[in-house]
């Protein structure tokens, strides 16, 4: 009998141990890899926005720093680098491993200290998501006893791709591939060997390998070499490690060592913040996604980020801290409707009302081409002539009451009281002028005439096709901007001058996708709307060139110029805001100037401030759009045209300008000129310099 209780015993012990162990690890592993599931749904990935190239610009963050990548995603020599780092049998244990943690147990005795971890990958990641940082014997006792639990429910490779993307690599990013983009500005797929070897070699202590000194100042975008020294003695470490493993070629891991450490520098908040805040109220608000910041979504909008930071750069050279006014910049691609660079403000950081898209203002004289736009659809052309004069004229409201307006001009004088200097360069005054004339100089009689004759109720119809919308208590008023819009609205209103008289909706989004890669949103083909034809479109670029060349916009103008370059300034009383929109072939530009409390400026106009920060910034991005080819221009003839009386120019008209006309137009019938080519005047004679001794609206 005694053979039997001892038989019983040495086999009835393991036993019941084993059948013990297996009564706690089940219901363990359900609950742990429950606990742990939730703990990773929760755990946030950032938001990252592309630019219309693809290229990151900026991360919208939750709590933490992360891009959730696919266990696959990152290179193979950074899943190399980082298992020989922290965990060589990773594929071999179940979960904790009985050999490091006596060879830890080795080194440690013998050296009398802690030394050495024993944690496997499994153990760090339930610490990292499940159990607090203390080293207590209880807590590592529940740290092991989970990790061969979650083991018996995870595959590896689901337990490798989960620490990949939780992991912390220092200065608030947490995952290989946030990380990656931060410290190499590129995507953890193609980090090479040397790269993933310090990336790897960081883990254990990422903010002491990867510290930026405080009493020290880095200029320049990357970690100096003296900064990265312990971080370079980790590095070689790895690589130690991986040609003790024989898990890579020996010459490339030699290589891996004789290249260059070329670390970035974490970065605040990049470019574009006002663009990335207008991208996350469209996800909001029209996309219905309300956990943006943290939600892992990757967002390809229609950003240029070359023009962005030319944008930005513009603006905060032309601003010094003495000027207290705000400034809007916003830039469309006529062609597309697509928004390619926005400035709401001096600086988000101090202010985050978006002016370019929240602000409604009066556009003032800006909103004049809209309105001869719905003249020359009704019939006119810039040859026009109309007469500048003291008004008072009636307009009926929609509950039919009749209203009176009596416009001023913005030099206080009408007509003959003003001299001007002729493209002769000799002075004469008239009353009348042409409608291009009256444009070019922003004469707000002939605006508000131009408004009555088409009548302010189809102008106001024909502003809501360009998304504008006309107050309707304001009547004629309209003409000169009374009506309050925003920059976004303005500037998208003057695209179908460039394109054949097409209106294209503004985008910021072409595409959203969630953290696992599914295409939520996918901008549909833009369709645009056909708002005027074609040579009330090529009329009106025409007439603002005119404005740019010889008027109010001349400060919006450079040397070397596109020849067909256009724009137009506006002005609202007592100087409250001050506007300048304006084009060159590919890219339509406005900027506003003014205070948020709408109280007065220091005589600043549109042809001044506006015009000289839209020509700085245009200048510069009219390098991007030299070989830009737009639509071609309707058949017509240039002529000389007298901007007094409309006719074709004779040597006696003291101011002439070039406008363009149809061949067929009634106004060249019998002009036996016209076969002949243009009308014999020297135009070498035309003073293209001239000034209209106007002040600038």
């Amino acid at each position: 009998m005694r053979w039997l209780f001892w038989g019983i015993l040495l086999i009835g012990l393991p036993l019941g141990a084993l059948s013990g162990v297996y009564t706690i690890l089940v219901p363990m592993a359900k609950g742990s890899v429950a606990e742990f599931e939730t703990a990773i749904a929760r755990s946030p990935s950032n938001t990252v926005l592309y630019d219309r190239n693809g290229v990151p610009f900026n991360t919208l963050r939750g709590l933490e720093n992360r891009i959730q990548v696919s266990g696959s995603h990152p290179a193979h020599v950074l899943r190399l680098s980082i298992l020989a780092a922290e965990d060589s049998r990773f594929f071999q244990h179940l979960g904790i491993d009985p050999i490091r943690i006596l060879g830890a147990l080795w080194v440690n005795l013998r050296s009398g200290d802690y030394r050495q971890g024993a944690s496997t990958l499994t153990q760090q990641m339930i610490k990292l998501m499940l159990l607090t940082p203390e080293k207590t014997l209880e807590r590592k006792v529940r740290e092991a006893l989970l990790a061969l639990a979650l083991e018996q429910r995870l595959t590896k490779a689901q337990i490798l791709e989960n620490y990949l993307n939780t992991i912390y690599l220092g200065h608030g990013n947490y995952g290989v591939e946030q990380a990656s983009q931060v410290y190499f500005d590129k995507s953890s797929s193609e980090l090479t060997l040397s790269e993933s070897s310090l990336l790897a070699g960081i883990i254990r202590r990422p903010e002491f390998y990867l510290k930026i000194p405080t009493n020290a100042s880095a200029e320049g975008e990357f970690y100096p070499s003296e900064w990265l020294e312990s971080a370079r003695d980790r590095q070689l470490q790895v690589l130690r490690q991986l040609e003790r493993l024989n898990w890579l070629p020996g010459e490339q891991i030699e290589e891996a060592r004789r290249e260059p450490l070329s670390v970035r520098l974490p970065k605040s908040q990049g470019s574009g913040a006002y663009f990335a805040q207008q991208v996350v109220s469209e996800m909001q608000n029209t996309h219905q996604l309300p956990f943006v910041y943290g939600g892992g979504y990757r967002v390809y909008t229609t950003l240029d980020s070359e023009l962005q930071r030319q944008a930005e750069s513009t603006v905060a050279n032309s601003f010094s801290q003495k000027r207290k006014e705000q400034v809007a910049l916003l830039s469309i691609d006529p062609t597309s409707g697509e928004v390619r660079a926005l400035v709401g403000g001096r600086d988000f950081r101090k202010s985050q009302f978006n002016r370019a898209v929240q602000a409604e203002r009066q556009p003032g004289s800006a909103i004049k081409p809209l309105v001869y736009a719905l003249a020359l659809e009704d019939g006119l052309s810039p040859a026009s002539v109309w007469r500048d004069e003291p008004l008072s004229l009636e307009w009926e409201d929609e509950e039919g009451f009749m209203n009176l307006y009596a416009p001023g001009n913005y030099d206080g004088k009408f007509g003959l009281e003003r001299e001007l200097i002729g493209s002769t360069g000799v002075l004469y005054a008239a009353d009348t002028m042409t409608l291009a004339k009256a444009l070019e100089m922003s004469i707000n009689t002939v605006a508000v005439q131009v408004l009555q004759r088409t009548d302010h109720k189809n102008f106001k119809e024909f502003a809501e096709k360009l998304q504008i919308e006309i107050n309707s208590t304001v009547g004629l008023c309209a003409a000169l901007g009374c009506s309050e819009t925003s920059l976004l609205q303005l500037v998208a209103a003057y695209q179908p001058f460039l394109d054949e008289g097409r209106f294209w909706r503004p985008s910021f989004i072409t595409k959203i996708e969630d953290n696992e890669g599914r295409v939520l949103y996918k901008r549909p083909t833009p369709a645009s709307t056909q708002v005027m034809n074609d040579w009330t479109a090529f009329q009106m670029r025409s007439m603002l060139n005119g404005v740019v060349l010889y008027g109010t916009g001349r400060n919006a103008n450079w040397s070397g110029s596109p020849s067909d370059i256009g724009g137009k300034t506006g002005t609202t009383s007592e100087y409250r805001d001050a506007w300048f929109v304006g084009f060159i072939p590919g890219l339509v530009t406005g900027v506003w100037i003014g205070y948020d409390d709408n109280r007065p400026m220091l005589k600043v106009t549109g042809g001044s401030v506006p015009a000289r920060l839209w020509q700085d910034y245009m200048e510069t991005a009219w390098k991007k759009f030299e070989n830009f080819r737009p639509p071609d221009d309707p058949e017509h003839v240039l002529l000389p045209t007298c901007t007094i009386n409309g006719d074709l120019a004779d040597s006696t008209c003291p101011d002439v300008d070039l406008y363009p006309y149809r061949m067929n137009d009634p106004l060249l019938v019998g002009e036996p000129s016209i076969e002949d080519g243009l009308r014999e005047i020297p135009i070498s004679n035309w003073d293209t310099s001239r000034n209209n001794r106007i002040p600038q609206p």
